[in-house]
């Protein structure tokens, strides 16, 4: 398994039915209208840097967080205090001593679940400001950062890479289906060895059965077809992406995370209405956590092979944020 944000990856294993129907094709347009989707960090004439489609997302799992860890450490109070004022009513016999096992056992659980906690901070907080993706247009690569705090980069071939379009599990909170573009790298015998998201998620009530839910997925495909078209034709046939800034502050954290319910807005139904009207204190404690997780991060470094690949022969100035 592979850990990417606040979601596992099963690794080492064929290609699944869904995720070959759901194949995007290097060789084959995926839209008729490329869109970058508010997902790109720079671009130039020979590499276009993408953000990986849990950058727009990042808060969330340090939210959950800070409200499991007063959660575990008053358990942890409660229980060590239990185990510790056994009344003298009790029976000093081996009823006693199977209590305390149990009560032992469960004071595990609780301090497996308080590092679980601290596991998941970590994943957002003191790492990485970004996970970025680069496609070098120039040498047909891809190099992609790994997970929070890793070192290395995933390294593939342009035109041996699997992309697809990920349906993702409704979330418990918002109700709301994320659809995102995932990248398999394959061995020889096709399992997938290694895996990365690309670009940015996009959300919905609605089923991709409905018109609005189809369009509204159909924002997946755009972003392929952006990137698709950028490695098979360069940047001059694109439009000029809305970059997505890379400088920390509170402004810009904001501006990220405002941005994830605007597929939500273009639903234009009541109930969409209401959830976002309901969801905009959590929408604000989020942006500030992003914030702190950049803040507390430190910004990513690509190797030197990497940058000297991305030099290239025919490079303008990158445009950034």
């Amino acid at each position: 398994m592979a850990w990417e944000g606040n979601l596992w990856v099963k690794l080492n294993r064929p290609l699944t039915d869904e995720e070959k129907r759901r194949q995007l094709r290097q060789d084959v347009p995926a839209s008729e209208t490329p869109r970058d989707n508010f997902s790109v960090f720079s671009m130039n004439s020979v590499f276009l840097e993408s953000t990986n489609a849990l950058f727009r997302m990042r808060g969330m799992l340090t939210y959950g967080c800070l409200f499991l860890f007063p959660l575990t450490i008053y358990m942890f109070y409660g229980q060590v205090h239990d185990m510790t004022h056994i009344p003298e009513s009790v029976p000093r016999d081996a009823t006693l001593t199977a209590v305390m096992v149990g009560m032992g056992v469960i004071l595990i659980g609780i301090v497996a679940l308080f590092l679980a906690t601290l596991w998941g901070f970590l994943q957002e907080n003191f790492t990485w400001t970004r996970t970025p993706i680069r496609f070098n247009r120039e040498t047909r690569m891809i190099y992609a950062y790994r997970g929070a705090g890793a070192k290395g980069v995933i390294a593939v071939p342009w035109d041996k890479a699997f992309f697809f379009v990920e349906k993702r599990r409704k979330e418990a909170i918002s109700r709301v289906t994320p659809y995102l573009i995932r990248c398999h790298v394959l061995d020889a015998n096709n399992k997938v060895v290694q895996s990365f998201s690309v670009g940015s998620t996009v959300s919905t009530l609605l089923d991709e059965t409905t018109p609005t839910g189809r369009d509204i997925v159909k924002g997946v495909s755009d972003q392929f077809e952006y990137i698709r078209q950028y490695m098979e034709r360069g940047p001059s046939v694109l439009p000029v992406p809305d970059l997505v800034p890379t400088k920390v502050s509170l402004a810009n954290s904001f501006k990220v995370w405002t941005r994830t319910s605007d597929n939500m807005r273009r639903e234009d139904n009541p109930l969409s209405r209401r959830l976002i009207r309901a969801l905009t204190g959590f929408v604000f404690i989020t942006a500030v956590l992003h914030y702190v997780g950049q803040l507390t991060s430190r910004e990513p470094v690509w190797p030197r092979d990497v940058v000297r690949d991305c030099e290239g022969t025919s490079m303008s100035e990158p445009m950034k944020a």
